[in-house]
């Protein structure tokens, strides 16, 4: 039976099933190419600037990542050091690999050109990285993972009985990072801290103060209960909003000291999404543009194989 008559004498439901699924992928297919091609076209009409003189708002930045403070991270599952992380750890299952752990490192870092330096928040960010490894092995965790799970995860009887053993119980991980002293590229919301920003951000650490000293309550009484009668009134408490303000600034300044007053984040719009690359923007470029050639293909096959299976479906 020839594939023709098989559509022909497909069931109502069958055929109706598999209509809608090629039309929802060529509806999908479109979206994409639609959106990759946007992408493309974003990053080649957006001006570059550079950090010292970047405005208020949407830009465009190239520079070199470093880690925050100095203190780079430690990639999880390989122990790189590094200023940023994703990875996956895979299962072989019957027929195809199953995703059972995924994981992003949301922690910031610097980028730097010769003008300044500028806090990269990497939450929400759409990151594409050229130092990407994959490697397979037998256990859930490989290197310094394994090591860090087996100290943490207290071993029961169960888990002893039902553990992965064997080696047909196949791993693969997946890992890409970004590499201190790496070119970068970026695209977000940049924004330079000010005076408003300054005085929430003391207030912040002061509250923080308080909070801790509530919960030390015996220390709390022995520093500011003057009369020794168990209860901080409320010219006490007041004395100590003040000392806490005072030390709050102090905290503040020593955190601030050396920080970069400017940031770069998510716009939370997706008109204006926050792309942060080790590629070069016009290998980013091209990148997108084949993206959306393949999107483009795939929507016309699949709007081909939908109109044909309905032209074949009314023809018989």
């Amino acid at each position: 039976m020839t594939i023709t008559e098989q559509i022909v004498h497909l069931s109502r439901v069958e055929f109706w099933l598999f209509f809608l699924l090629a039309a929802a992928t060529a509806l999908g297919a479109f979206y994409f190419a639609f959106r990759y091609i946007s992408l493309a076209r974003l990053i080649e009409d957006t001006p570059t600037t550079r950090i010292d003189f970047a405005q208020q708002g949407y830009v465009e930045l190239n520079g070199t990542a470093l880690p925050l403070d100095g203190s780079p991270l430690s990639a999880p599952l390989s122990g790189r050091e590094c200023c940023w992380f994703r990875y996956k750890i895979e299962k072989k299952g019957n027929k195809s690999w199953r995703a059972v752990e995924r994981q992003r490192s949301d922690q910031s870092f610097m980028l730097q050109d010769d003008t300044g330096s500028c806090r990269i928040d990497p939450e929400g960010a759409r990151v594409t990285t050229r130092e990407r490894t994959v490697w397979y092995g037998n256990n859930r965790f490989p290197g310094p993972m394994r090591e860090t799970g087996n100290r943490l995860n207290k071993v029961t009887w169960r888990d002893i009985l039902t553990q992965d053993i064997g080696l047909t119980n196949r791993y693969r991980y997946t890992e890409e990072l970004i590499l201190p002293q790496t070119p970068l590229y970026v695209m977000g919301m940049f924004k330079t801290l000010d005076e408003i920003d300054h005085r929430t951000n003391r207030a912040e650490t002061v509250r923080e103060i308080l909070r801790l000293w509530k919960q030390d309550k015996a220390s709390l009484l022995a520093r500011f209960d003057r009369d020794r009668n168990g209860i901080i009134d409320q010219e006490e408490w007041q004395q100590a909003r003040l000392a806490a303000s005072a030390e709050g600034d102090q905290a503040y300044r020593q955190a601030l000291n050396g920080e970069a007053p400017h940031a770069l984040s998510d716009s939370g719009s997706s008109s204006q999404p926050f792309l942060i690359s080790t590629l070069p923007q016009f290998d980013l470029v091209k990148r997108f543009k084949l993206l959306a050639s393949g999107a483009i293909t795939a929507f016309f096959i699949a709007g081909a194989t939908g109109v044909w299976m309905f032209g074949t479906r009314l023809s018989g």
